[in-house]
């Protein structure tokens, strides 16, 4: 398996996953609380980076994402996931 399948398939196994559990958690949140700031900046954080790996994804499809791209991508998402576990 290559850099670019590695990355699709957890990009749609995993990450997008748990972005919609965070933007539907965020929702939850503004549901109850209208005014939550906090919340509404999760949200429109989340949705900024499920938009951002949505165009990743199709890149792939259209065979538009290289190598060397799928490896900086994937190496933020294991900084992204270690600074969460910290």
């Amino acid at each position: 398996m290559n850099k670019v399948q590695e990355l699709e398939i957890l990009l749609k196994e995993d990450v997008l996953v748990e972005i919609q559990e965070n933007i539907d958690e965020a929702l939850n949140i503004l549901d109850k609380k209208n005014n939550n700031k906090e919340a509404k900046e999760e949200l429109e954080y989340m949705e900024e980076i499920q938009n951002y790996f949505n165009d990743v994804i199709i890149d792939i499809d259209n065979d538009k994402l290289n190598e060397k791209d799928a490896i900086d991508i994937l190496e933020v998402l294991e900084e992204m996931k270690i600074e969460n576990q910290a």
